[in-house]
């Protein structure tokens, strides 16, 4: 049967049993041709949970500087170092241990990344000195990529027509888990040790080892004939041959660049008149981004139905009119500030929905290291935005820096309209294939994007679902 040779290389019978050789794989987790793995609304939630908890080692230290400054006897610029280790860590893990997905078992690969940084973290309470706390801080951020495991993990378990809407649930997921991580180290903070923070911290990501350990399905090798230098060899060659991922990347940097010269210019206009408000208040308006975060995953069904590059489309279209209007009337009014947040992070959310749809479309063998290529841009993204936003709202005011995002907005969709959304993959610029944006709808009623290429394993699942549907 053909969808027993497309899922030939899942079979139960090829799969080790344990975890590591030494811990039982849950049977229900087992993969096998007659019984694929559903990829639903609760597992979806446990991902998610996971990449929220897990980004959260990256950020509770940022309220906590001062106390940590005193507590270790050392000045404020030399604590303030904590959250570059954590960012530098991160960036290496990035480059380094998330394109193992693409090579190892996925299962097993989560497993360890979640029990190394639940130990490191415990170095962290332990720490007697700044340079220990610091050299356990950049650790932990090497290892704390295991949400850019789970999310091209995740794309690979929907189905065609429900992978924007999985990938969308994910990503909220993970925003929330970096919004989050400031205001509940701060609240713990502001009563216990700020110590405690790390103790909480400890006990979350237990529970995200057993919940890993319950919920991710085990999946063989992706690739077994290729080897770790073959990864970093064939990132740097779809970095500059795939028309698609420059595209994404070109796009997705203006647009963190844009998010990132608004959270910090913001503190700085909410700071000054006609405004003048408090540490506190000013603090408040990052429980408004997530408001914001929380719309994300209603965008992600647009891909399904409209498909990646029309829906991205419409979404830079409308930060360019919330930006502009923003740069208008911010100062005037506090209103035009909180829908602008509130706005921005759905938007925002939206476009790294659609633009990481665009990216997993382009190989189903190769979304980790897509993944990681393009999660890299974020770096740069967020270097541009705070050193060129800092620098022109301290030369020449708030709506200097704000035009600029104008500007990043504009580039956006010159990139965007730059090729269309139906050009064969290798194509550089233009609309080969017209302009059709509605969404082919395949004979058992998933629907694929135009823009994205479905799997071996998608379209096994799909007639499987046919089939069911006809019994």
């Amino acid at each position: 049967m053909d969808v027993e040779r497309a899922l030939a290389p899942f079979e139960e019978s090829s799969q080790p049993h344990k975890d590591f050789g030494l811990i039982p794989v849950p049977k229900r987790l087992r993969c096998s041709a007659t019984h694929p793995f559903y990829f639903g609304l609760w597992t979806r939630i446990v991902f998610a949970s996971g990449c929220a908890f897990i980004v959260a080692n990256l950020y509770y230290c940022q309220p906590l500087l001062i106390q940590m400054a005193s507590d270790f006897d050392a000045t404020f610029e030399e604590a303030s170092l904590i959250p570059t280790l954590y960012q530098a860590g991160y960036f290496i893990g990035l480059f380094f241990i998330s394109p193992l997905g693409d090579l190892i078992r996925r299962r097993q690969l989560i497993l360890a990344l979640v029990l190394i940084t639940t130990c490191l973290s415990v170095g962290l309470v332990l720490s007697t000195s700044l340079l220990v706390f610091q050299t356990f801080a950049f650790l932990i951020g090497v290892f704390s990529v295991t949400p850019q495991i789970l999310i091209p993990f995740a794309a690979d378990l929907a189905l065609p027509g429900q992978r924007g809407a999985a990938v969308s649930v994910l990503q909220t997921g993970l925003m929330l888990g970096i919004l989050l991580a400031r205001v509940v180290a701060g609240v713990v903070a502001n009563f216990f040790h700020w110590r405690m923070v790390y103790y909480v911290s400890i006990g979350v990501q237990v529970i995200v080892l057993c919940g890993a350990y319950l919920f991710t399905p085990d999946y063989s090798r992706k690739n077994p004939d290729l080897t770790y230098l073959t990864i970093f060899y064939t990132m740097v060659k779809y970095a500059v041959t795939e028309p698609r991922l420059v595209q994404a990347v070109l796009i997705n940097v203006a647009s963190i660049a844009c998010w990132s010269s608004f959270w910090l210019t913001l503190t700085f206009l909410l700071a000054d008149p006609p405004y003048n408000y408090s540490t506190l208040y000013i603090g408040l308006f990052g429980l408004i981004g997530v408001i914001g975060v929380l719309g994300g995953p209603i965008f992600g069904h647009f891909v399904s139905r409209y498909g990646p590059w029309l829906s991205l489309f419409v979404a830079t279209c409308c930060l360019l009119v919330f930006q502009t209007i923003e740069t208008a009337a911010a100062g005037i009014h506090i209103a035009v500030v909180v829908v602008f947040c509130v706005g921005l992070n759905t938007l925002r959310q939206s476009q790294t929905v659609f633009l990481q749809t665009i990216v997993f479309g382009i190989s189903e063998d190769a979304r980790s290291r897509l993944n990681a290529i393009f999660t890299l841009s974020l770096s740069t993204g967020q270097a541009i935005g705070t050193s060129a936003g800092s620098q022109i709202f301290l030369t020449y005011g708030w709506r200097a820096a704000s035009a600029l995002s104008i500007g990043f907005y504009v580039w956006q969709l010159f990139v965007l309209l730059f090729r269309g959304p139906n050009c064969k993959p290798h194509i550089w610029f233009g609309y080969e294939g017209g302009f059709t944006y509605q969404v082919k709808q395949k004979q058992d009623g998933t629907a694929t994007p135009p823009t994205q290429t479905s799997s071996v394993l998608d379209v096994a699942h799909s007639d499987l679902a046919g089939e069911n549907a006809r019994m």
